[in-house]
C-alpha cells in the first residue's frame, strides 16, 4: 500500500557499526537516537546490534516501543511531564533534565534500582538546560533526591540557535562536568554530547571522562545535515518514500494574475515551471511529509508544491496513473512521514529480500542530490541532538 517508506537495516547497521568502532578508538561511546523512527524497535535493535551503548528517544511512548522488545539501555531526551513520570521511572534507564521537581517525582516512583539523571547544561544553543554558572548548584540539589543517582551532565548542539560544537566547546563541557562532579561527589561523571554534528568535530579532542556520542542522523544516514558532508568513511543513503501517480497533464505555465494566501495561510512555497511542462499528481501530502525534505528519484524531476494531500511532480515526460514514483527522504521529511497513519513501513534487510541492497536513494559523499526542486539547497540545517 502507497506512499510507503522503507528503510534499509542493513544500511543502518554498517554504518552504526562504522562509527561505534571510530569512537571506541577515541574512547567514546555512541548512543543511537531514534526519534526520527518514532523508536522503532527494528531500527533500535539494528543500532545495539552494531555496537551502540543505548537508545535514546525524546518521546516517552517511542521508549515504551523500544522497552516491549527489550531494548535496553534506554534515555529519554527530554524531561517527563507531569503525566509521564510514573512510566519514566518504570521505562527509562537515564533521564536528562535540569528540574529538581520532576526529578524527586522520578526518584519517588523509581521501583527499584535508582533513576540515572545527567544534569542537561546549555553552553549556548539556548534549548534547554541550566547555565554553566548554575550547574554546580543544580547538582547538589539533584544529588541529595532519594531514588535517583546524578551520573553527569548532557550538552547540546546545533538545534535551536544552530550553535556549531567545537573542541573549546567540548572542554568548555568537560570543566562543568569537573565542577559538577565535585559538587554532588561523582566518582566517574559521564559527559553526554548531544548532536550528530559532534562526529565531525572530534579530532584533537582527547577526553577527560567517560563520554558519549548521541547520533540519529549518523546511523540513519551517514551523514552529517549540520555540515551538509557525509560522514568520515561513510556514503550517505536514504530512506525511500515511494507514492502513487493519480493524474498526469501538460500544462502551461500558470495564468498570470492575482495571488493570495494559500489554504494554510503562508505564502505559496512553490516552483512552477516557467515554460509548458508535465504535470503529475501524486498521492502524498504535507500531512505526510515535508516536501522541503523530499527529492525525488526520477531524473530531471522536482517538486513543485504541496498542499495537504497531494503534491505536484514536474516530470520530463508523462506519467500514467497508478505509476508510482521513489523520492529520496530527508531526516526533517523521515521524521513526519513515520508519524503519518497514511503512511506504510517497510524495514528492509538483504537478508530478507534475497538481493542486494533495496532502491535506496544513496548520494554520493561529495554531493550529487538525486533530484531536487530548483530552488531546494539539499542541505538546509535541521535541528540536530538526532
Amino acid at each position: 500500500m502507497y506512499p510507503q517508506l522503507i528503510l534499509d537495516l542493513d544500511a543502518i547497521g554498517c554504518a552504526t557499526q562504522t562509527l561505534a568502532q571510530r569512537l571506541l578508538s577515541c574512547g567514546i561511546e555512541l548512543v543511537g537516537v531514534t526519534k526520527a523512527v518514532d523508536g522503532e524497535p527494528a531500527v533500535g535493535r539494528a543500532m545495539l546490534e552494531a555496537g551502540c551503548a543505548g537508545l535514546a528517544d525524546s518521546r516517552l511512548p517511542a521508549l515504551v516501543r523500544l522497552a516491549a522488545h527489550a531494548l535496553a539501555p534506554l534515555t529519554l531526551l527530554r524531561a517527563p511531564q507531569p503525566h509521564e513520570v510514573v512510566t519514566a521511572a518504570l521505562i527509562a534507564d537515564r533521564v536528562l533534565l535540569c528540574d529538581p521537581a520532576a526529578a524527586a517525582e522520578l526518584g519517588r516512583h523509581a521501583p527499584g534500582l535508582p533513576v540515572e539523571l545527567l544534569l542537561t547544561v546549555d553552553l549556548g544553543d539556548r534549548r534547554e538546560g541550566v547555565l554553566p554558572a548554575q550547574a554546580g548548584e543544580a547538582a547538589r540539589r539533584l544529588a541529595a533526591l532519594p531514588g535517583t543517582t546524578l551520573a553527569g551532565i548532557s550538552v547540546n548542539f546545533a538545534c535551536l540557535s544552530g550553535q556549531l560544537p567545537s573542541v573549546a566547546l567540548f572542554r568548555e563541557a568537560e570543566g562543568v562536568l569537573a565542577a559538577v562532579a565535585e559538587a554532588a561527589a561523582i566518582d566517574t561523571p559521564l559527559l553526554s554530547l548531544g548532536g550528530s554534528c559532534c562526529l565531525q568535530c572530534l579530532d584533537g579532542f582527547e577526553p577527560r571522562f567517560r563520554t558519549e556520542i548521541r547520533s540519529g542522523g549518523g546511523p540513519l544516514y551517514g551523514y552529517d545535515f549540520v555540515s551538509g558532508a557525509a560522514l568520515e568513511g561513510l556514503e550517505r543513503f536514504d530512506p525511500v518514500l515511494t507514492a502513487t501517480v493519480l493524474e498526469s497533464f501538460f500544462k502551461p505555465p500558470a495564468p498570470p494574475g492575482a495571488a493570495g494566501r494559500d489554504a494554510f495561510g503562508h505564502v505559496p512555497d512553490t516552483a512552477l515551471p516557467q515554460e509548458p511542462a508535465w504535470h503529475a499528481l501524486v498521492a502524498v501530502g504535507r500531512r505526510d511529509c515535508e516536501p522541503q525534505g523530499l527529492r525525488p528519484l526520477l531524473d530531471g524531476a522536482w517538486i513543485a508544491g504541496m498542499t495537504s494531500d497531494v503534491g505536484v511532480l514536474i516530470t520530463p515526460h508523462e506519467l500514467r496513473p497508478g505509476d508510482t514514483v521513489d523520492f529520496a527522504v530527508d531526516y526533517d521529511a523521515l521524521v513526519r512521514a513515520v508519524t503519518s497513519p497514511y503512511v506504510t513501513q517497510r524495514y528492509a534487510t538483504r537478508a530478507a529480500a534475497g538481493e542486494p541492497r533495496p532502491g535506496v536513494g544513496q548520494v554520493p559523499a561529495t554531493g550529487g542530490e538525486p533530484a531536487a526542486r530548483p530552488d531546494r539547497r539539499p542541505d538546509d540545517p535541521i535541528e540536530e541532538d538526532m
